[in-house]
């Protein structure tokens, strides 16, 4: 049975924005109610970002074929993951969710978290990514600079800003962003007047940072890192390359100032675009991809990993680029290189239906930490 149940109107499938009451059901039998700011829908020139050519997604794809073959068919070996890293149920005889380039994602019949079977020691995860600039390559493109600032950048930043103001009444000072790519949500967030810190992992994301916006990034590990606690911590698309995801959210405690906020953002796994990709024939380009990916998130898996962290959900934001990754694929199976800028007017619209449905492959959740009592 669900930890987790949610109360809302039949009006919402609707409404773009209204307030939920999520109920956390604890092991121990202790209930706890979140009042909860969901916003639905993110408007995204996806075209405008990605572009329609299909010849790049193949070639990535077949980078990461090859990187998933080295990294769980060669030399190096790979443990089976005993129990979910998120609610530590055993993982004997857990069902396979889905295949990615011939790797195994099994789901949590607990909490429904999604993970790579058998996953590579940490080191070689850290080292694949450390040292890939192909990894990186979304992040550190020159040309889509400003592209990237305007169409993701800002509206999430607003996002925060706008929930940070909800929640504390005031502006916040100082931000930390953890695994922060090129720099761009950083330099958006100094571009506001807040002062910035930011920890990232690939050395191409590094370099691009301190060239596009002049940010030096550390490169030290968050979870043992000394930090003064900031107003704004960020987890932008971090905790799926985690094989312990909860340390940093544990983590995440001492770095979130008393009055401050979290913001951890997460592929969802019960979507239109992960179903997609699961179809016999995908090309795999994004979202779920072993390489990098190990762990793939339900709302009810986040959650669960936040309040026991210490954290309370706050706000929540269902966005994604499912209609994106339907008409890339179905392009790809027939064949028809067209396809994508022809219909390109449908992807909002797609995309639209899967965001009312809660079936798109993105959420954001701002989260404030707990009171020791309610802990």
């Amino acid at each position: 049975m669900s930890r987790w149940s949610r109360t809302l109107p039949f009006s919402s499938d609707h409404e773009p924005r209204r307030l939920e009451r999520w109920k956390y059901r604890a092991p121990g039998g202790a209930t706890r109610i979140f009042e909860v700011a969901v916003q639905v829908g993110k408007p995204l020139d996806v075209l405008g970002l990605k572009g329609t050519d299909l010849d790049g997604i193949r070639s990535y794809s077949r980078f990461l074929a090859e990187t998933a073959a080295q990294l769980y068919g060669g030399a190096t070996s790979v443990e089976p993951r005993e129990r979910c890293p998120i609610c530590a149920t055993p993982l004997a005889g857990a069902a396979v969710e889905l295949r990615a380039f011939g790797v195994p994602y099994v789901r949590c019949p607990e909490c429904g978290h999604v993970l790579v079977a058998r996953q590579p020691a940490a080191a070689e995860l850290d080292r694949v990514f450390t040292e890939s600039g192909e990894h990186s390559a979304t992040y550190v493109d020159q040309d889509a600079l400003e592209v990237r600032m305007r169409e993701i950048v800002e509206p999430k930043l607003a996002w925060c800003l706008e929930s940070f103001r909800r929640l504390r009444g005031r502006e916040p000072r100082r931000a930390i962003d953890v695994g922060a790519g090129g720099g761009h949500f950083l330099a958006g967030a100094e571009r506001q007047g807040l002062a910035v810190e930011g920890f990232e992992k690939s050395r191409a994301s590094r370099a691009f940072a301190r060239q596009a916006f002049g940010l030096e990034l550390r490169d030290d590990e968050f979870t043992g890192a000394a930090v003064e606690p900031a107003d704004l911590v960020t987890f932008w698309g971090l905790l799926e390359y985690q094989q312990e995801p909860r340390r940093f959210l544990a983590a995440a405690r001492a770095a979130v100032a008393p009055e401050g906020m979290l913001v951890v953002e997460v592929p969802r796994v019960d979507a239109l675009g992960t179903l997609v990709q699961a179809s016999d024939g995908a090309v795999i380009a994004r979202h779920m991809d072993p390489t990098t990916h190990v762990n793939g998130f339900t709302d009810e898996s986040l959650c669960t990993a936040l309040v026991e962290e210490g954290f309370a959900p706050a706000a929540a934001w269902y966005f994604g680029m499912d209609g994106y990754e339907l008409l890339v694929q179905a392009a790809l199976r027939i064949g028809d290189d067209t396809l994508v800028a022809r219909l390109g007017e449908l992807i909002p619209v797609i995309q639209r239906a899967a965001d009312r449905g809660r079936q798109c492959d993105d959420v954001v959740i701002a989260a404030v930490s707990l009171s020791q009592g309610e802990r």
